[in-house]
């Protein structure tokens, strides 16, 4: 019951409790803390940059939604990724997640039973889930929660101009016109270009917004979007390693 207790409440917790084999990690426990408060309404814009295989899509794209609409079941999210069917395959597993014991001991959300397809399906109350891919269509479809998840497949893409230049405008154009006046951000992906979309919303002159450090962030600095950059290898002192090692 404790455990149960302790999931309503943390993202962190949730995820040990209803996904078997969540692997605990310093760096996970700060992405959920920096996810919490995106909740919370504290951030609304989050830019998250993590290298590969280091568990962001599962606890972003996969886990979080599940916890959101828990929370709130009439919340409604899209999901968007480099992919439609990768995107569809990220709202399968929370789809799958919703409907399982472990996550039913700690929400009362559930799914509508007329709507339940792994890209597309609603909550038991007003929420609503939706998959797409980068450039597709989403008219018609708001979002409490838009996610957008790894924009580049891979460095190729990520290298061609023409695509960076079409990703940016579907955000500017697309993406962004879906919020909901209190409406959250989460963009993340890994690094594979000084030009991509992480690059163009922080240094590049002409597109550049407003940003802090999470870690300033956490020290009172206020700013339109917060940027958790999290490398593999340290390029400088980062004490939040020391203290949760």
């Amino acid at each position: 019951m404790a455990k149960r207790e302790l999931a309503r409440r943390h993202l962190y917790d949730f995820n040990k409790y209803v996904y078997d084999g969540y692997k605990e990690s310093w760096h996970l426990e700060l992405l959920c803390d920096a996810l919490e408060k995106v909740i919370l309404g504290e951030i609304r814009f989050l830019l998250v940059e993590m290298p590969p295989r280091h568990g962001k899509s599962m606890t972003i794209s996969q886990l979080f939604p599940a916890y959101a609409v828990g929370k709130e079941k009439d919340d409604s999210i899209i999901v968007a990724s480099y992919s439609g069917d990768l995107a569809t395959d990220h709202g399968r597993e929370t789809r799958n997640l919703i409907d399982s014991k472990p996550y039913q001991n700690v929400f009362d959300t559930k799914l509508a039973p007329d709507s339940t397809a792994k890209g597309k399906w609603n909550t038991n109350g007003r929420g609503a889930y939706n998959a797409v891919g980068v450039g597709g269509s989403i008219t018609g479809k708001g979002a409490k929660y838009f996610i957008l998840d790894d924009p580049f497949k891979d460095r190729m893409e990520a290298d061609s101009e023409v695509i960076r230049e079409s990703r940016w405008k579907w955000l500017k154009a697309v993406a962004r016109t879906r919020l909901t006046p209190d409406g959250r951000m989460i963009i993340f992906h890994t690094r594979w270009h000084q030009d991509d979309i992480v690059g163009r919303l922080t240094t590049r002159k002409d597109t550049k917004e407003d940003w802090v450090d999470y870690f300033d962030f956490l020290k009172g600095v206020r700013a339109k979007w917060v940027r958790l950059t999290l490398p593999a290898i340290a390029t400088r002192e980062e004490l939040h390693r020391k203290n949760l090692t």
